[in-house]
């Protein structure tokens, strides 16, 4: 894994000396070698994301800022790994993780948690198509604790079925989470699964303004600077579009925007608020919002 984070950091230093503008730059098989090198070292973390560039750079016209800034953070990946006994232990952890180390669950469990009421806000799942993997997004909310809170299941495609399904969007359960090790806690084992239907007249904790949220945001990215997705609750915005695009609109005229890949997702998102302000749960990326769910009288529906 070493050799191969310097093979990361040569190649780095070799694409931006060539500039990002050279042909081969835009080029699918300069990304998958370099990624099929990382997988041979073991890095799959870093793997995956050199993949996921390349196809940015496929499927996006105006790709360059975006290449640059993760351009940067995986240098900056590369130098924390070359200087991981100099990080406090949370930070090493978020290095190993963004790398591609895992953390076996059992020992995890072994500790006592953090014990609440949590609320499953939202869930995604996507398909790794390089991989034929699944992976599951579950996001929770102590209810008690204001924490936010992820399990990360994963099933290869050929068996999709064995993906835990426990534990689904607008369930609660009073149960024990412990947080995975990182400067900026998210992903968690719970101790318990089997939740049940969820009986709620309001939504709390979640962000006043979209000016909070952001600041919750910059906070989180300060301490994990490879975190990817951000768990995101905001009261009090509307839907509506503005320049023929969706955008969620709070109390002070801010506006944030949202990923408008998914149509029948956004269809629901209107439908649900229907013209009035609401709470909204999703994941933002830095660029776009991607709803999840709504509450809206007193009851959380799944987007």
């Amino acid at each position: 894994m070493r050799d191969g984070m310097q093979t990361l950091a040569q190649w780095l230093r070799d694409l931006v000396r060539g500039g990002l503008g050279a042909e081969t730059v835009r080029r699918a098989e300069t990304w998958q070698a370099i990624s099929a090198r990382l997988w041979d070292a073991q890095a799959q973390g870093v793997a995956r994301q050199l993949t996921a560039l390349g196809a940015t750079l496929q499927r996006e016209p105006d790709w360059s800022p975006r290449l640059l800034e993760a351009l940067g953070r995986l240098h900056l990946l590369v130098e924390a790994y070359a200087r991981l006994d100099q990080l406090p232990l949370e930070q090493q952890a978020d290095v190993r993780t963004a790398i591609g180390f895992t953390e076996k669950q059992a020992d995890l469990l072994a500790q006592d948690g953090t014990l609440d009421l949590w609320l499953a806000l939202g869930r995604r799942t996507e398909l790794n198509t390089e991989e034929n993997l699944f992976a599951q997004r579950t996001w929770l909310l102590g209810l008690q604790t204001g924490k936010m809170a992820l399990l990360l299941d994963y099933a290869h495609q050929s068996v999709f079925h064995t993906l835990d399904r426990s534990f689904p969007p607008a369930t609660w359960l009073q149960t024990a989470c412990v947080y995975y090790p990182s400067a900026y806690p998210l992903r968690v084992v719970a101790k318990n699964r089997e939740s049940v239907a969820a009986e709620l007249s309001d939504l709390p904790h979640a962000h006043p303004t979209l000016r909070s949220a952001f600041g919750a945001y910059a906070a989180a990215l300060s301490a994990n600077p490879w975190l990817e997705r951000f768990p995101m609750l905001v009261a009090n915005v509307t839907p509506f579009y503005e320049n023929n695009a969706l955008v969620l609109v709070d109390s002070n005229g801010e506006a944030l925007p949202i990923d408008e890949q998914d149509t029948t997702r956004l269809a629901r998102l209107l439908a649900v608020s229907g013209g009035a302000p609401m709470t909204i749960f999703g994941e933002y990326d830095g660029r776009a919002f991607l709803p999840l769910s709504a509450f809206a009288q007193e009851r959380l529906s799944v987007l």
